[in-house]
């Protein structure tokens, strides 16, 4: 009965913040509809993933987890997916579409509410959306969290994150020719270490994330690392190890350690940068791409450090091992 009172409540909590999540966000994306139409209604419903400049949608993983999701709820009631990603880029000038191609077609979205159902649903917990029947209108959907696996017990279904990813998205010919490049420098397999330092070094602007403020500190938790990656390194002799981080200090001291790679370049937070230059959100895709590739993805990290889903869901596009370190 304990487990049951708990559930209860979890779930009861759940959907009070989703509640709130929800009348919140629709009261706010209410002011980006009209209530005329321009064009014909739709003909048939959809579900369309936005990504705009309006509504928070978290990081590259976060994106992708809601636009996954979203993609698992359409194949489940049999109806078409569009993407609808415009912040703070196109995702057509990185990615496109593999299997399924989820690009709008021309008068295929519509601004009028009385033709559309909208969904808000950012770090949502209520799981509103498996709870929503068959769509009779657009549904447009704002949202970033990995729902599958409640899909899964829900549903019955059998929903796997890396195969619906590797349906919808496969690298643009810039991202893949930078890729193309990146692996022919490593010139065999990999593995991957990753190292999350959320601006602690005090060389990644992230929201509102301080660096540390004593250098020593700084540099006794750079050192940390440096020991943790040689670590690794020992496990895996003569396997070259490509490292990937936010922090450029901590790429450039490891950049020349022997069997060690890394991918140069700046780096930002898609969820707190609005104006980068294309080459760093690039950057970001490729560091996604190039762990995916990889044979083993370790993140590693102190307790100060953030624990980063980003690794995880790259590992999780070609189901290869991911595994923490705690240093």
């Amino acid at each position: 009965m304990g487990n049951f009172a708990q559930l209860l409540r979890n779930t009861l909590g759940d959907d009070l913040k989703g509640m709130m999540n929800a009348l919140k966000g629709t009261l706010h994306m209410l002011r980006h509809y009209s209530w005329k139409r321009s064009s014909e209604a739709p003909s048939r419903p959809m579900v369309i993933f936005n990504v705009t400049e309006d509504f928070y949608s978290g990081g590259m993983a976060d994106r992708f987890k809601g636009a996954v999701t979203a993609y698992a709820y359409c194949r489940y009631h049999g109806i078409d997916f569009r993407i609808r990603y415009i912040y703070p880029f196109e995702l057509s000038d990185y990615l496109s579409p593999a299997s399924y191609d989820w690009r709008l077609r021309d008068g295929e979205y519509t601004e009028c509410i009385r033709d559309a159902r909208l969904m808000y649903a950012r770090a949502e917990h209520g799981r509103r959306l498996m709870r929503r029947g068959k769509p009779r209108k657009q549904l447009h959907f704002y949202g970033n969290y990995d729902n599958l696996e409640h899909m899964n017990r829900r549903w019955g279904t059998d929903f796997r994150w890396g195969e619906l990813y590797r349906d919808l998205f496969r690298p643009g010919p810039r991202l893949e020719e930078a890729l193309k490049r990146k692996r022919e420098a490593i010139g065999s397999s990999y593995v991957s270490a990753v190292f999350r330092f959320q601006n602690l070094l005090g060389d990644f602007q992230e929201y509102s994330f301080t660096a540390l403020e004593d250098e020593d500190r700084r540099k006794e938790l750079m050192q940390t690392c440096i020991d943790g990656l040689l670590e690794l390194q020992s496990r895996q002799p003569g396997k070259a190890v490509l490292v990937t981080s936010d922090s450029s200090s901590f790429v450039s001291a490891v950049s020349a350690l022997p069997g060690i790679h890394v991918i140069g370049g700046s780096r930002v937070h898609i969820g707190s940068s609005a104006s980068e230059d294309s080459d760093a959100y690039l950057n970001s895709f490729i560091d996604f791409y190039m762990l995916a590739g990889s044979e083993h993805v370790y993140c590693l990290g102190t307790r100060l450090m953030y624990p980063s889903r980003f690794p995880e869901y790259a590992a999780k596009i070609h189901d290869i091992p991911f595994e923490r370190i705690r240093l």
